[in-house]
């Protein structure tokens, strides 16, 4: 979760885009969802810093990014969660950084983008709070890092929600199924989780994560272990 930053508040104001009587109380919605990202095309537009209060904000990851450079995005942007957990890479007035999506900005318009502090501070001087940008999805990101899963608090045989971190790109389908099952398509919720609503069993399970550049692989053994971050070492690419 996180709190409407005041240089955001007074970016928005300025331009009218939030009245000024819900400023002090805008906050980020815990349930959203995620932009593809998969298109090379740079977008111009504006960034703004902030920084989470707790956790990984919207896509539901445990923490923040090694280095904490992540970027939380406009609604549209967001769609969903289908961006959570793929890299854009922004250019400003100083250079570049990669950042991952880790969270929405429900008040950002099409085009702002809200920057980690850190991550803000390598593309341009904090003090100036607003500042002109360009971003496109990074391809096929290095991030040196296999899969993880997290079983969601409350899944059980009959009700399955799973998180999926550590892919790169941003994922189009994650699958399940117990030995000798057939594959089980879940449902991206807009927190981030993928869910099979009538449970997929009492596992172990294989996941098969697919991405937006068409990268598709097989984690073996991921337990019915709710709150338990299960590494594995599968990568993506």
């Amino acid at each position: 979760m996180r709190r409407l930053p005041t240089v955001l508040a007074a970016a928005l104001a300025a331009t009218s885009l939030l009245p000024a009587s819900a400023l002090a109380q805008s906050g980020r919605s815990k349930e959203s969802t995620a932009a593809a990202g998969a298109s090379a095309k740079a977008t111009s537009g504006k960034a703004t810093f902030y920084e989470l209060r707790s956790g990984g904000g919207n896509c539901s990851y445990p923490s923040p990014p090694a280095g904490d450079l992540y970027v939380a995005l406009s609604r549209g942007e967001y769609r969903a969660a289908a961006a959570c957990g793929g890299y854009l890479t922004v250019t400003g007035p100083k250079g570049s950084v990669q950042v991952k999506v880790v969270d929405q900005c429900p008040e950002c318009p099409a085009g702002h983008i809200d920057l980690s502090r850190r991550a803000f501070a390598r593309v341009a001087d904090p003090d100036r709070g607003l500042v002109g940008v360009t971003y496109r999805p990074a391809a096929n990101p290095r991030i040196g890092k296999p899969l993880s899963f997290r079983v969601k608090e409350g899944s059980s045989q009959w009700w399955l929600a799973l998180l999926v971190n550590n892919h790169g790109n941003p994922l189009t389908s994650v699958e399940v199924k117990t030995a000798g099952g057939a594959w089980r398509k879940l449902a991206r919720a807009d927190y981030n989780y993928w869910i099979a609503e009538s449970g997929a069993g009492q596992g172990p399970f294989s996941v098969r994560v697919t991405d937006t550049r068409g990268h598709r692989v097989t984690a073996n053994g991921v337990r019915l272990a709710p709150s338990a971050v299960q590494h594995t070492t599968t990568k993506m690419y």
